[in-house]
């Protein structure tokens, strides 16, 4: 190798550092992992020489990997891997371990890195699309995983070189930063979810559309979409998920009321918080909620459950209005007012009064709705009464 050459290569080392350098200073400037995405992937693959990239987050379960993948100009929708090794970026989570693939259909090169690494196919099969080298690379923040940078087909063949490689370990530990800063950024706006709706559901002036309806009629915008739009109930409850990048819990009415959980709680208590649980096994406490970054804000679930490790799910308010229903029951519509249940209280304790002096005992007072009369029955020496 003369001199020319390797002048030639420091120079586009050096070039390659600078351009990665002002793109880490725009993903400083990012709010979320989605504007990285929508913005920055262009950039980041062409400095890489890739043909795609992925970035994942580690999901609220802390069991997998969640990925906003690109459908439109300002529309995603969600990839969830496990973090085992039925995935390639799956195992780079598990096993915090870079990975630099020439092929990921070799069934050998993959055995090298673990014997039960697989890569998923069902993708490629669905789009057509073929992959090929795959460089992926965790990122770490305060020694734990984070999330997942992957480079996707090499576009000048063969393996990753050294530099892109090292690029990408920068790059992962500027994201790492990044991750950690979004997480003290104010809640998302709960509203900011018709923007995850995909571009199939409705177009971009629609959804401007909407927003603009509910505003105007003080509605809130779920009942526009999903009364004025003809949204259905889990296309909805799908873009919250992709909004909060937290799982969508649907009410299920033969789900099980777990008791247990539901001490110190009743219906007038959940409807302000906003949010139940729903199940609770030795990983983790689920919750299920209106608006999750409010509820992890306040930190009412770990003050009512102290030792649990809360893994939070997002519904929609309709799913909420039912799941209250199942646990607690419909709520009240006819509740008498004060004055006439204070009558009805000083009226009883009258009856069980008389019926103390009178020496009577079992009193039972049998109420019915409509105009039929109620029924008082009482025991006098074991033999039951009818007045």
């Amino acid at each position: 190798m003369n001199d020319a050459t390797v002048m030639a290569g420091a120079e586009a080392r050096g070039d390659f550092f600078r351009q990665l350098q002002q793109l880490t200073t725009r993903i400083h400037a990012t709010r979320n992992v989605d504007e990285i995405m929508l913005d920055l992937s262009e950039g980041i693959c062409a400095l890489f020489g890739a043909d795609r990239l992925t970035i994942y987050t580690v999901g609220e379960d802390k069991a997998s990997l969640v990925s906003k993948v690109k459908t439109g100009m300002a529309s995603f929708r969600q990839l969830r891997l496990p973090i085992s090794a039925q995935s390639v970026a799956g195992y780079a989570a598990l096993a915090r371990r870079l990975l630099n693939l020439n092929d990921v259909y070799d069934a050998a090169e993959l055995q090298r890195y673990a014997a039960d690494l697989r890569f998923q196919q069902g993708v490629d099969r669905r789009t057509g699309y073929r992959t090929t080298q795959m460089l992926v690379v965790p990122i770490m923040h305060d020694g734990e995983v984070v999330g997942v940078f992957q480079l996707i087909n090499n576009l000048r063949g063969g393996p990753f070189d050294g530099t892109v490689v090292e690029g990408a370990r920068y790059l992962c530990d500027t994201l790492a930063i990044a991750f950690a800063q979004r997480r003290q950024i104010a809640p998302r706006e709960r509203t900011g979810f018709v923007g995850a709706l995909g571009s199939r559901m409705l177009s971009r002036e629609q959804v401007e559309q909407a927003v603009e309806q509910a505003r105007a009629q003080g509605r809130d915008v779920e009942d526009v979409l999903l009364d004025d739009f003809k949204l259905k109930l889990p296309v909805v409850g799908r873009a919250l998920a992709d909004h909060f990048a937290v799982p969508y819990l649907a009410f299920h009415p033969g789900r099980r009321v777990p008791a247990a959980l539901l001490d110190g709680m009743d219906r007038a208590a959940a409807e302000v918080r906003q949010w139940l649980p729903v199940e609770r096994n030795e990983h983790a406490l689920y919750v299920v909620c209106i608006d999750p970054d409010k509820v992890k804000a306040d930190n009412a679930v770990t003050a009512l459950f102290p030792q649990a490790r809360p893994v939070f799910c997002v519904t929609t308010r309709r799913d909420f209005a039912a799941l209250l229903d199942q646990y607690f029951g419909p709520a009240s519509t006819s509740a008498l007012p004060p004055a006439r249940a204070d009558k009805l209280v000083d009226t009883v304790a009258a009856l069980v009064a008389g019926s103390h002096r009178e020496g009577l005992s079992d009193l039972r007072i049998e109420t019915a709705p409509g105009e039929r009369p109620g029924e008082i029955r009482f025991t006098v020496s074991g033999i039951l009464k009818l007045p």
